[in-house]
């Protein structure tokens, strides 16, 4: 299964862990208003939509959970569906605009190839879409 693959390629890099596991909502740590706080936007808050915040929280919390995480993909997407609730995105699992998110905070975190890969792999799933998308972002 390339998930499994993709999870080897990068298990013990970085600290980070992508391989393939389930975790109940509750076993997530942090609050979704830690999530959102970005000390690195240099856009003021009032000048962008609600949208645009959102992406920008996504794309901020992408990078820091790939940089500092020892967490796994199961962790990451719910404290994504928690920022996504927080904004009125109730599907975030089928929306473009996170994915392109995703994609920028890739980018920002500066991962190797292999890690990039891997992980637009085990977020995206075998969906081309979603990888294209992430892809996108990370242009």
């Amino acid at each position: 299964m390339y998930l499994g693959l993709a999870a080897m390629a990068v298990s013990g890099v970085s600290g980070c862990s992508f391989s393939a596991s389930s975790k109940s909502s509750s076993d997530s740590s942090g609050s979704v208003s830690n999530l959102a706080s970005s000390p690195s936007a240099s856009i003021s808050d009032s000048s962008l939509n609600e949208r645009q915040r959102y992406e920008r929280d996504v794309s901020d919390y992408t990078a820091e959970f790939v940089k500092s995480s020892s967490g796994d993909p199961a962790s990451f997407r719910v404290r994504l569906g928690k920022l996504a609730e927080k904004y009125g995105i109730t599907n975030w699992e089928e929306d473009k605009g996170t994915y392109l998110a995703v994609g920028r905070g890739l980018r920002k975190s500066g991962l190797t190839k292999a890690q990039y890969e891997a992980f637009k792999a085990s977020l995206a799933g075998s969906q081309p879409q979603k990888m294209q998308y992430i892809q996108q972002g990370y242009q």
